[in-house]
């Protein structure tokens, strides 16, 4: 092959077997997932190899139902019945995150094996998205042709090739829907072209990214021979068969050489974001750049973004060319199609070449090349914030504007949102391009590899260094030792201690196909949107906040920026969400000028393991009936989040939002309004009253009870769930005598039960005030994630702490101010419960209502009765706080997961119960079988007449032949026909089988024997004699 197919890059890996790597966490990372309820994924074939642990990723970003409840096309159905007139009005609502073109997003993740210059590995992060036009690309020349999408004539030609048409259903990307509240939709998309048209419920249910056509090219292409195998056997010759992956295994439709190497020498649908290294310079590189180091330079000089991928083809410019040529050869039918120019053109075909940049306007700074932050080894856990880098510069320290401030967390790049790029020619995509970013996803790539051998080609390196391995560093059999590395190898340290006492070595685990390896973690399907054009007011029917999209142009113009505030984690305590996280904002710090804008917005899932007790709050129940307590006395899955300003981080309470007290019954609602309304104001980051107007007022006030009340009580699509039910009161809560059906109810609008999506679109907030705005989620402050806590602080004030080298507020720790006036809810005693109920954690012990009452004082020991938290398999817990239980749970993926709940225990009681009257039963039987043998053969004991008895009859003479002759040997009778012919024999067994020899005197040792008496062996007892042998059968 050509040199430039033994490009080697950053496949990139630990040095032993791990299982668990890299996870996204904003936006969230599925892992695989889709929408499985249980702990560990159902399958890690669905759609991409991630080679991370099962337990990792969140489930989908939907409520639980069908495609006609959450289509994937991202439009919700309503109708709404007006009562008093009959009238019906249909509207829908939009349940996917977006992200507006030109804001910034931070990209979130965690990875085990260290980074960012820790001498202990080398380790690369590449970040990239693909969107419709090239998973499902329109135009007809930008991919080798199809079997359907070739040449015209063809079926799809001038079309997307997937895209479900008649039903409007994107095909790729697609997560795939379930197709109905009990499925998961994780099978892997079958390998046809009809499995990637989701025009049917069960092809809808397939999620698919890399499109079937681009499989097709893989497994039909040869792959690169001219790459390091080590010691691996490949068995595949197409691109399908890898280092990693020597068997080819299927992912989806992703190209296994594609994933494993970059920047890859094909064409590919993946646009570049960024690729962090620990050989960048401190400055970031963009396209072009002078400086770049030679890591970046190389980078730069391969990505497709710009840089022109080869593929080979028939002549799509000759007519009588057509794609049928291809599809008979030889080559292609054995999997060995063409992956170089030289052997393409000689066979009589045509190279081409294309880069994304010919279709698509793509800005010069859309990739980067920059630092990796430092992170050490065997963790999921956070970076070092001072390498966080932007596409435009590295964070500083120090005085803070106009920027995201990172301070302790986990791995970030802040993600400059792209324009939405100009297509260059017409036929490219329709409408147009703007319509293909409505469906994207991102992707991240954690590449990491020890220091044993040179992995990166000489123009990527310094000069002076080692040359990269390739094909002819691999071995041809076990013991060619042409490899640098072998299989699970012996290294030999010392000749040892003494000749004869033979060498020292030692052994490593080193696993070949895992030694450089990739990591990786994909996105759900989210939006890019152009920034508006034009004013939008807020819709209850579409739930959607303001849009002011000229005072956002004006903000943008004075030099602002929009900065996207999301919620990463799901529901649960640490433990059981790991490698997961808990719920936190990001980001959660932010230091900004009165130009920049804050878009909150957050999704999740309603298919997480069952939750509560003290490590998760809130329903609504599953499933969710939107508006009675059924199902609300079992623990939830759902994710929801909101926001509410408060006086300080310190503080886990919110600040005052009345200004009065709620219990006076003399202030009309208008006057409550008027106070409140000001009391909100004065404390609101969106509203300057010295220089804003009653309409910048009421916009402000709108979006900060809509950040935090989520506009539960008129939110249209809310309603016609629940039939126009308004939210519970406080006197309604407190009447249900059960805190679990209290807060998991539908209605309970105090816990955002009553939204019915996990997804919430906050709008835009503005900066008009200096100061410090701390804010937290009431939903999510149990104690177990109560850290939910986020600040903003505007103006030339903000600093970030001199002794952590984090924005914070300072904590007041006693604070002299009264806390905001709260009301108590009904108390449920959890002190005393047991049996079932745990008392272990969070326990309450209420006082009573009558303040003459004293309290009950024990006079026994007490113990806390543990809380079985079913952390590592199966969907959780049912029960709200269940107590531990010895039981075994049968099934670790039941619906339920209630393994120690009420209905389970009994369950197990009965199945115990059955198993101990069968077993009773059949001892019975083989103690009375028993007893009757012996009963028999008591008749017979201790007599020995039979050994002398007369033969039987000859019929039972059992021959057995020795050798050559037969002697007629006979085997011992059965008794019942020995008894029959010998009616005055008894039977008996021989005495030394059946009862003890009497020892003799002189076999007993005496007890005191004295110093220096020689014990020996007892003397031998006098022989019996033994019986004569019985007579020969003639």
């Amino acid at each position: 092959l050509p040199h430039i197919m033994m490009l080697v890059v950053v496949i990139l890996s630990s040095i032993c077997i791990i299982h668990a790597d890299v996870y996204m966490h904003n936006p969230r990372g599925s892992n695989d997932r889709n929408c499985e309820r249980n702990v560990n994924r159902d399958n890690g074939n669905r759609l991409f190899d991630s080679q991370n642990n099962n337990n990792g990723g969140y489930a989908c970003d939907r409520a639980v139902g069908d495609g006609y409840f959450q289509p994937e096309n991202d439009s919700v159905p309503f109708q709404s019945l007006d009562a008093s007139t009959g009238d019906t009005t249909t509207f829908t609502q939009s349940k996917r995150l977006y992200f507006y073109a030109g804001s910034i997003l931070p990209i979130e993740w965690t990875n085990q094996h260290g980074c960012g210059g820790n001498s202990k590995v080398s380790c690369e992060i590449v970040l990239q998205y693909a969107c419709e036009d090239t998973l499902d690309p329109q135009v007809d020349n930008f991919w080798p042709w199809a079997q359907n999408k070739a040449e015209k004539g063809t079926k799809y030609y001038g079309k997307q090739h997937f895209r479900d048409t008649v039903g409007n259903n994107i095909a790729a990307p697609r997560d795939g829907v379930p197709r109905d509240s009990t499925d998961a939709a994780t099978d892997t998309i079958t390998d046809t072209e009809a499995a990637a048209i989701p025009n049917t419920v069960e092809t809808r249910r397939f999620g698919m990214q890399e499109n079937f056509d681009y499989y097709e090219m893989c497994q039909r292409t040869e792959r690169n021979k001219g790459l390091y195998t080590a010691d691996q056997r490949i068995n595949r010759n197409d691109r399908r068969g890898t280092r990693q992956n020597p068997n080819g295994n299927r992912h989806g439709f992703e190209c296994n050489e594609e994933r494993d190497y970059y920047p890859w020498w094909a064409p590919s649908p993946w646009i570049d974001i960024a690729v962090l290294t620990d050989n960048a310079a401190d400055k970031v590189c963009h396209y072009n750049d002078a400086f770049c180091t030679k890591r970046c330079e190389y980078y730069m000089n391969n990505t497709m973004n710009f840089h022109k991928k080869g593929y080979c083809d028939v002549d799509h410019s000759n007519s009588s060319s057509t794609v049928k040529r291809k599809l008979n050869s030889a080559a292609w039918n054995n999997n060995r199609w063409y992956n170089n120019r030289a052997a393409c053109q000689t066979a009589g075909f045509k190279w081409y070449e294309v880069s994304h940049s010919d279709n698509l306007a793509l800005a010069t700074n859309s990739f980067v090349c920059a630092k990796t932050q430092f992170a050490r080894v065997n963790q999921l856990g956070n970076g070092r914030a001072d390498s966080i880098v932007s596409q435009t510069e590295m964070q500083s320290q120090g005085v803070v504007a106009n920027q995201v401030i990172e301070g302790v967390n986990a791995n970030r790049f802040l993600w400059t949102v792209p324009d939405i790029p100009r297509n260059k020619s017409p036929n490219y995509f329709s409408p147009d391009v703007a319509s293909a970013y409505k469906s994207c996803v991102l992707r991240i790539r954690y590449n990491v590899s020890s220091a044993d051998f040179q992995a990166w080609p000489i123009d990527a390196v310094d000069p002076g260094s080692a040359h990269m391995v390739d094909s002819r560093n691999n071995s041809k059999s076990r013991t060619d030792p042409n490899t640098p590395l072998h299989q699970n190898p012996y290294i030999y340290i010392n000749p040892g201690d003494s000749s004869t006492k033979g060498d020292m070595f030692v052994k490593l685990k080193v696993n070949t196909n895992q030694y450089s390896r990739t990591f990786q973690d994909r996105s759900y399907v989210f939006s890019i949107k152009p920034l508006p054009t034009t004013n939008t007011e807020s819709s209850n029917m579409a739930d959607t906040p303001k849009v002011d999209a000229v005072q956002m142009k004006a903000n943008l113009a004075a030099g602002g920026k929009i900065y996207n505030v999301n919620v990463r984690g799901k529901r649960g305590n640490i433990v059981q969400v790991y490698p997961s996280v808990e719920y936190d904002f990001v980001p959660n710090m932010l230091a900004l000028s009165n130009s920049d804008m804050i878009h909150f917005q957050w999704t999740g899932s309603d298919y997480n393991p069952r939750r509560g007790c003290n490590d998760a709050t809130g329903g609504p129940p599953d499933a969710n009936t939107f508006s009675t307590d059924a199902n609300a006395n079992q623990n939830p899955r759902a994710d929801r989040s909101n926001v509410v300003l408060t006086s300080h981080m310190g503080n886990n309470v919110p600040l005052d939002y009345l200004g009065y007290d709620h219990t006076n019954a003399d202030l009309t609602f208008n006057a409550k309004k008027a106070i409140a309304n000001k009391t909100i104001l004065s404390n609101a980051p969106c509203y300057n009253s010295a220089t804003d107007s009653a309409t910048t007022a009421q916009d402000c006030l709108h979006t900060i009870m809509r950040l935090a009340y989520l506009n539960q009580q008129s939110d249209s699509g809310s309603l016609a769930f629940r039939a126009g039910k308004p939210c519970l009161t406080q006197t309604q809560l407190d009447a249900i005598n059960n805190e679990d059906v209290a807060d998991f109810h539908p209605l309970n609008c105090a816990k955002m039960n009553a939204k019915p999506f996990p997804y919430f679109d906050g709008g835009i907030l503005f900066l008009r005030k200096y100061g410090w705005f701390p804010f937290f989620s009431s939903r999510n402050n149990n104690f177990s994630n109560r850290q939910n806590i986020g600040i903003i602080c505007v103006g030339p004030q903000c600093k970030v702490d001199n002794k952590t080298g984090v924005l914070q507020d300072s904590n007041p720790n006693l604070n002299s101010k009264a806390i905001v006036r709260n009301s108590p809810s009904t108390c449920y005693d959890s002190s005393t419960m047991s049996g079932t109920q745990s008392n272990a954690n969070g326990v309450i012990s209420c006082i009573s209502t009558s303040a003459t009452n004293t309290s009950h004082i024990l006079k026994f020991e007490s113990f806390t009765t543990p809380a079985a938290d079913n952390d590592n398999t199966g969907d959780g817990n049912a029960q709200g706080c269940a107590a531990m239980s010895a039981a075994v749970s049968f099934s670790s993926s039941s619906s339920t997961g209630s393994a120690s709940s009420v209905e389970q225990n009994l369950t197990i009681a009965f199945v115990l119960l059955a198993v101990g009257i069968i077993f009773s039963c059949i001892a019975y039987l083989l103690y009375n079988r028993y007893m009757a043998y012996r009963a028999g053969e008591s008749k017979f004991r201790y007599e020995t007449a039979w050994q002398t008895a007369a033969p039987v009859d000859g019929t039972h003479d059992d021959r057995i032949k020795l050798g050559r002759t037969a002697s007629p040997v006979t085997s011992r009778p059965a008794s019942l026909k020995f008894s029959e012919n010998n009616p005055g024999v008894k039977m008996s067994r021989s005495t030394a089988a059946s009862a003890p020899v009497p020892r003799p005197e002189s076999m007993r040792v005496p007890l005191n024997l004295s110093r220096g008496t020689e014990i020996g062996p007892p003397p031998r007892p006098k022989q019996h004699a033994i019986p004569p042998p019985p007579p020969k059968m003639i």
